[in-house]
């Protein structure tokens, strides 16, 4: 039964040990993998696997390093106990101890919750870490997700002419089912990535007036653009979006009681008019 139990005991250890290094090799890899947005859209992977499956090895040895720990205090409670209660008699340091790392406990947790310095350091290296993978504008996916949508679904929200979508993916020998084949299906099926097939079909742009007709309809506005990070876009860049001159639209805005200028994003003015971007949106496409 002692064998067992000492058996049981160094099986323990180990696991503590080995679950400890596989989340430090994985939270080293997760705190410098791009956006989600990003990974996803261009199938980013390390070691043959891709974030979402270093995000599942991170959790499962999570719950194992708990498990584990737990274990581990099981096994050793008597002479932790002993060791604590002798501390306790002979020595007050321990009391300043246990205030000191309550203390900086709190502190890390405060500075992290509120994005202070130092924690604030880390925090922005991470994002800086992250934004490194993007080289362009045209790395990043137009809207959350892209990747998950048919052909059919990206080429209404982005204004494409789906039968040129369809000829230009058949020129370039893509394999696809049907426009409600997703963009990441193509692009797995073809050794790809959803970015590289979404490159073939940007170039199909309806034609203006198509899209400035479509686009006349407040509720297709707002389907086409909702979750595209209108919000993050400046007034010049939407205005080149949607096909209208960046001094007619700023003229409706001031003429609707808002101030802004082509160098504005949409979102800052949006909420200091308590507003939010789509209804920015409408006001310049008013005719």
């Amino acid at each position: 039964m002692r064998k067992n139990k000492h058996s049981l005991r160094s099986l323990t250890a180990f696991l503590v040990t080995w679950a400890f290094i596989v989340l430090t090799v994985t939270g080293i890899i997760l705190y410098i993998v791009p956006q989600g947005r990003v990974a996803y859209w261009v199938h980013w992977s390390l070691a043959g696997m891709e974030k979402e499956q270093w995000g599942w090895v991170h959790m499962m040895f999570g719950g194992v390093f708990i498990i584990s720990g737990f274990l581990h205090l099981y096994f050793n409670w008597k002479p932790f106990k002993k060791y604590f209660a002798d501390r306790v008699k002979g020595h007050f340091k321990l009391k300043q101890e246990i205030v000191v790392a309550t203390v900086l406990t709190m502190l890390i947790f405060v500075a992290s919750a509120f994005n202070i310095p130092p924690a604030s350091w880390v925090i922005d290296l991470n994002g800086w870490a992250k934004g490194t993978w993007v080289t362009s504008p045209e790395s990043e996916p137009p809207y959350g997700h892209a990747e998950e949508a048919s052909l059919a679904g990206i080429s209404r929200k982005m204004d494409f002419d789906i039968n040129k979508v369809t000829t230009a993916l058949d020129a370039k020998g893509i394999e696809f089912t049907g426009i409600k084949d997703t963009l990441d299906n193509i692009a797995r099926n073809n050794n790809t990535t959803p970015m590289a097939i979404y490159e073939i079909i940007r170039v199909n742009k309806l034609p203006l007036e198509q899209k400035n007709n479509e686009l006349l309809s407040f509720d297709v506005l707002e389907a086409k653009f909702s979750g595209t990070g209108l919000g993050r876009k400046t007034f010049a860049e939407i205005c080149r979006e949607i096909g209208i001159d960046l001094e007619v639209g700023i003229d409706r805005l001031s003429k609707a009681g808002i101030s802004a200028s082509g160098e504005d994003k949409a979102r800052p003015i949006a909420e200091k008019y308590e507003r939010n971007p789509i209804d920015l949106l409408k006001i310049m496409m008013l005719p």
